[in-house]
């Protein structure tokens, strides 16, 4: 159910879409990665041994990609985070497989009504743009699950250099959009990169809460679905 928290019914005109933790999550196939590499460990190659590293290699990708600025750079520094886990797991393969292997072990899916909300944001007649702290191939993972079509654009932390909840992006965001910022809105699942985010730019906020129990005083509604959204977006919510 939707928790309006200062909404006025207001029609937007310009819709900005977090895209890890709102449209889709991410999933690490540890299993299958020790699976592909378990033939050139030294040694026994467990999934209780690899999940603690191949985990903290995904934790310094989100933490890190904001600095490779190209898809040469990025695949440089996947290629180096993978001869980390390799090496700390005892692994000896030729870098390539190991790049390969963990890039077809992280697998993006999306939540069930997506891709049919953002069908129906199109026909709400409001600009629709991807905005998320990402790498410089949120494109190609965009097209690759046939989402691209939906956007208008696509703005990635590393492309502009400026991770939310700094302005930068949101700024960008909106230069790209052409919408004005009190007809613009963010939705995300983050309540700070988010919604703080947001809030700092003027902008409103629609905070996803799925699992319940969020706190973000700032967000402008709070839904636990996407499901709502594009009744928000015509202006037919309404603030308690």
């Amino acid at each position: 159910m939707t928790t309006a928290y200062s909404g006025d019914g207001r029609r937007y005109d310009a819709v900005f879409l977090d895209v890890d933790g709102t449209l889709l999550w991410m999933d690490l196939d540890v299993r299958g990665y020790v699976e592909d590499l378990s033939p050139h460990a030294r040694g026994e190659l467990t999934v209780e041994r690899a999940a603690g590293p191949v985990l903290e290699s995904i934790k310094r990708h989100i933490a890190e990609n904001i600095k490779y600025r190209t898809s040469e750079e990025l695949r440089e520094f996947r290629r180096a985070n993978a001869l980390a886990v390799a090496q700390e797991l005892g692994v000896e393969a030729p870098a390539e497989l190991l790049e390969e292997v963990a890039e077809r072990r992280i697998s993006f899916n999306p939540y069930p009504e997506s891709e049919r909300v953002m069908r129906e944001l199109r026909e709400t007649g409001a600009g629709v743009y991807a905005v998320s702290n990402w790498d410089v191939e949120l494109v190609k993972v965009l097209r690759d699950l046939g989402w691209l079509r939906y956007f208008d654009a696509v703005i990635a932390s590393a492309v502009v250099g400026v991770e939310k909840p700094g302005s930068g992006i949101f700024e960008e965001a909106l230069r790209a959009s052409g919408a004005e910022r009190d007809r613009t809105v963010m939705v995300g699942n983050d309540p700070v990169a988010d919604v703080k985010g947001a809030a700092r730019a003027g902008i409103d906020a629609v905070l996803v809460d799925r699992s319940g129990g969020l706190q973000a005083p700032e967000a402008t509604y709070v839904i636990r679905d996407l499901s709502e959204l594009p009744s928000l977006v015509k202006g037919q919510a309404r603030g308690r």
